[in-house]
């Protein structure tokens, strides 16, 4: 069985609501966005998402469904690399 990884397939649709973030958190059982392996940070045309690869290590399919916006996928197997995407106007 290839392990599910979570990418970020449409970063110019972040709204920067957090929802990825907090159920990363939730499956750790912590109640804040310190140490999350979801990173959101506002820039000047929109939000950049930042994935640290032990994220993977989570339910992926629960964060991805999560998003309101439908900026992520789920695939199987993969590089897994913490990847920095940014929204096509920030490039």
């Amino acid at each position: 069985m290839n392990k599910k990884i979570l990418k970020v397939s449409f970063p110019e649709k972040c709204i920067g609501c957090e929802l990825c973030v907090l159920a990363a958190q939730r499956q750790v059982g912590k109640a804040s966005f310190e140490g999350s392996p979801i990173r959101i940070m506002g820039g000047k045309k929109g939000y950049d998402i930042h994935l640290d690869p032990s994220v993977n290590d989570l339910d992926v399919n629960k964060i991805s469904e999560i998003c309101p916006k439908g900026c992520f996928s789920v695939e199987e197997g993969g590089q897994e690399e913490g990847l920095e995407f940014k929204a096509e106007e920030d490039v």
